[in-house]
């Protein structure tokens, strides 16, 4: 698919072996999310919590503070801090060494609904439903910059590995490639070329070269972001995706892999380069919003609606 071979083909054995699952939260489950080393999984919930598990699933921590709803959280590199982002308007910054709060950034003003560090954790990226992006300086707990171009709400920000780009999505059907320097749309990339269609996720390839754009018509696009306003590379289908924000995400151990939840209550594993629907893994009782997959062992975690966390082992 690749002309660089960045994207290597996809080994077709995927047999699960163990899964795991937690009743973990009092609510639905928005997002989960495997540390950067591998050792930990957090995970936010409506239920106004965030908890962090081992990869063996027990309970290490509980973090409260949030007044609302929880829509995210996100490791930064080093895995110690997570940032969240929360329909209480907030973005708070948890040290995990302490199991604690360590700074809440205040400014949006309606609910904060995505959030990421950059590679270095001097910044964070929040966007939230009042159509605004604000990148943060951590130290100071203030905003530097309030990015505003979209009108709709924004569903997901990130920073490009090397932390000069933000990437933004929005229900407004564009996604918007940002200079953090300047704080200027570099790009504007429509989700689809034919209408604007919503979009519920997106996340960059390890590598920072593609771009996974989930939206409201039950399809996953993978973009070459760098080319133009875009260019369009694969689509993938097969999980249903109409009323949510479902996160879909990469899969890079043995194989190349693309992951999503869905709201028929599965866990859907394509091959990235084909676009086949190699694996369905059924077990939750509701809609599956969020998924994760380890950084170098053979294990996703999702979460639903139906308050459990799962975590899948393969071979």
């Amino acid at each position: 698919m690749d002309e660089n071979n960045d994207l290597a083909e996809s080994s077709d054995k995927f047999n699960i072996e163990e899964e795991i699952s937690i009743a973990s939260h009092r609510k639905g489950v928005s997002c989960v999310k495997f540390s950067p080393n591998g050792q930990f999984i957090a995970s936010s919930s409506a239920d106004k919590l965030i908890k962090i598990w081992s990869v063996s699933g027990d309970l290490e921590a509980t973090l409260k503070g949030h007044k609302l709803e929880v829509s995210e959280v996100c490791w930064n590199s080093e895995s110690r801090f997570l940032v969240s982002a929360s329909d209480d308007t907030s973005v708070r910054i948890w040290d995990c060494s302490i199991k604690s709060c360590v700074k809440v950034l205040l400014g949006h003003q309606d609910y904060a609904f995505c959030c990421c560090f950059n590679f270095k954790t001097t910044l964070v990226v929040s966007g939230s439903f009042d159509e605004s992006i604000k990148i943060w300086d951590i130290s100071e707990g203030c905003c530097l910059k309030t990015l505003v171009g979209h009108n709709g709400a924004i569903t997901a920000v990130q920073f490009n590995p090397d932390g000069t780009l933000v990437i933004s999505c929005s229900y407004d059907g564009k996604c918007c490639v940002w200079d953090v320097l300047s704080g200027c749309c570099l790009k504007t990339i429509l989700s689809s070329e034919n209408s604007q269609l919503p979009i519920s996720h997106a996340r960059l390839s390890p590598n920072g070269k593609y771009l996974l754009m989930s939206t409201l018509d039950s399809i996953i696009r993978l973009w070459d972001y760098k080319i133009g306003q875009g260019r369009l590379r694969k689509e993938y289908q097969g999980h249903l995706n109409k009323d949510y924000c479902v996160m879909a995400c990469f899969g890079t151990v043995h194989g190349k892999w693309i992951i999503s939840g869905s709201e028929d209550n599965q866990l859907l594993i394509w091959d990235l380069n084909t676009g086949q629907v190699v694996k369905k893994l059924t077990g939750h009782a509701g809609p599956v919003l969020c998924c994760d997959a380890h950084p170098s062992k053979q294990i996703i975690v999702s979460g639903s609606l139906d308050k459990k966390v799962k975590i899948w082992r393969w071979s």
